[in-house]
Formats: structure tokens, C-alpha cells, sequence
């Protein structure tokens, strides 16, 4: 069994996503939001010095492939890599509808890439790092696989800085889906990129903007577990109904509520 391997086969997001991965791949928020906006600004040749589009690109935790569609555009090739064998799958049939010539697919986990020391112009992740078993490892393959100068543009949900309310908030996720690990406060990814020599050259902050029972839905929580998170959200102090945005109930059992999401820019030094 591999360090990612969890017991009754396969990774927690393995198990998690590869019955979903038709569901991921039509999810209004997967497929476009404002996270993959900020994404776009932050990797536009216009935004780097000069005007050269990437060589080499990697989209790594890729699910449907978005992401990694998204910087064909402005690479001469892009491999989208993700653990998760359906979500590849996905991901090359809709890119393949989409004519995309430049995109290749790997199976890979975000700890591990099988490319190249400094073989990389660019690496993306959006919404996928509270997936990674170890984020440390995952920039520690970034830093080894991007050439001095290289860029890493990642967009996640992250925790806010007040510990109650970020344990609440990683509480609430782990009981939605099994294979989230941790949203981390921007303070400590700050830190990491800093120790792994990472330079933040720019950053936006958006929301991830969700109606509950579609939230749900997308997981298949169980009715018990699920009217027990509306119970949750909905009682809820001040402090988490504002950092969270959470909306009041509609006739459904529905509400809108949203989570915080950083995007950023970091440098290879």
C-alpha cells in the first residue's frame, strides 16, 4: 500500500471522485467561476515580463480538466494531471470535444509529478489543494519541477485566520466529503511558499459561491447527515454566519452560503 493509499482500495479521492467525475464535469462552479478568472489574470502573458505564452504547463488535481483548458490557450502544451483515473477520463473527452491539441493527461498525485528538474514554465491547482494528503510535498515538487523563474498559480478555499472559526469550517468539510483534508489560512501558505524560497507576486481574493443542496448533492451525503449540516450552518453564531456568508432558509431546505478563496502568483527564486 502506497503512502496516498487509504484501506478498501484506492486514495480518499480517489474513492470520493471517481464515481463523481460526470458530476464534476457539469458543475457550474468546476467549470467556470470567479476563481478561474483570477487564475486566467494571474497567467496571462501580459501579466509576466514580456509577452512570451508558457512552454511547458502542468495543471496538477485537474478533476474535469477546466483548469488546464483554460492555460492551452497560453502554452505550447499543458499535461493535466490528477490522481483520479474517471476524472481524466473526463477531462480528455471534453477537451478532446473542445479540439484542444496542445493537452496531454498523466495520472499522478500533486506529491509526486513525473516530470523533469526544472523542466516547467508554469504550474496551476485550483480547488484542489484541501485534497493533498501533504501540502508541504506538493510545493516541494513544485519548487524541484518549475526552472528558476517559473510560476506556480494556485486558487483553493482557504480557513480564516480566527482558529474557532477555521476549525468549524474544516469540521464541516470533512463531514461533507471524506477526502478533504485541510483549508489552511492564507498566513500559513504564505509561510510555506516563503520557506521553499517562493516569492507571492500576486494575489486576488474571491468567493466560492455554493447552494447547499447542490453541495451536498455533489458528495451523495446521506439525508440523516445532511439535514444535520443545514442544522449547522443555519445555528450558527454570528462570527461563522459572517465570515461564510451564510443565507437564510428558503422553503426547500436551501441556502446560499460561501466559502473564502485565495489565488495567487508564486515565483520560483
Amino acid at each position: 500500500m502506497t503512502q496516498n493509499q487509504e484501506p478498501g482500495g484506492g486514495t480518499l479521492a480517489q474513492r470520493m471522485f471517481g464515481p463523481q467525475a460526470g458530476v464534476y464535469a457539469e458543475s457550474k462552479v468546476h467549470i467556470r467561476d470567479d476563481s478561474l478568472d483570477s487564475v486566467q489574470r494571474l497567467t496571462a502573458p501580459g501579466f509576466l515580463e514580456g509577452s512570451t505564452p508558457y512552454g511547458w504547463a502542468v495543471d496538477i488535481g485537474t478533476g474535469a480538466g477546466f483548469t488546464a483548458f483554460a492555460m492551452a490557450g497560453v502554452s505550447e502544451r499543458v499535461v493535466a494531471t490528477d490522481i483520479t483515473r474517471p476524472m481524466l477520463r473526463e477531462a480528455g473527452r471534453i477537451g478532446g470535444e473542445r479540439g484542444l491539441g496542445n493537452l496531454s493527461l498523466s495520472q499522478n498525485a500533486a506529491e509526486s509529478l513525473p516530470f523533469a528538474d526544472g523542466s516547467l514554465d508554469l504550474i496551476t491547482c485550483r480547488v484542489a489543494g484541501h485534497h493533498f494528503r501533504d501540502f508541504g510535498a506538493a510545493l516541494d515538487e513544485a519548487r524541484r519541477t518549475l526552472r528558476a523563474g517559473g510560476s506556480l498559480v494556485m486558487a483553493d478555499s482557504v480557513a480564516p485566520e480566527d482558529e474557532a472559526v477555521a476549525g468549524w469550517m474544516n469540521d464541516i468539510e470533512l463531514r461533507r466529503d471524506f477526502s478533504h483534508i485541510q483549508n489552511r489560512k492564507i498566513s500559513v501558505i504564505r509561510r510555506m511558499l516563503a520557506d521553499r524560497g517562493f516569492e507571492v507576486a500576486g494575489s486576488e481574493n474571491e468567493r466560492v459561491y455554493l447552494w447547499f443542496n447542490d453541495w451536498v448533492a455533489r458528495t451523495k451525503v446521506a439525508g440523516e447527515e445532511a439535514a444535520a449540516l443545514r442544522r449547522d450552518f443555519q445555528g450558527a453564531g454570528p462570527e461563522v454566519r459572517d465570515a461564510f456568508q451564510v443565507g437564510e432558509l428558503e422553503d426547500d431546505g436551501d441556502f446560499l452560503f460561501s466559502w473564502p478563496c485565495w489565488i495567487f502568483r508564486a515565483v520560483k527564486g
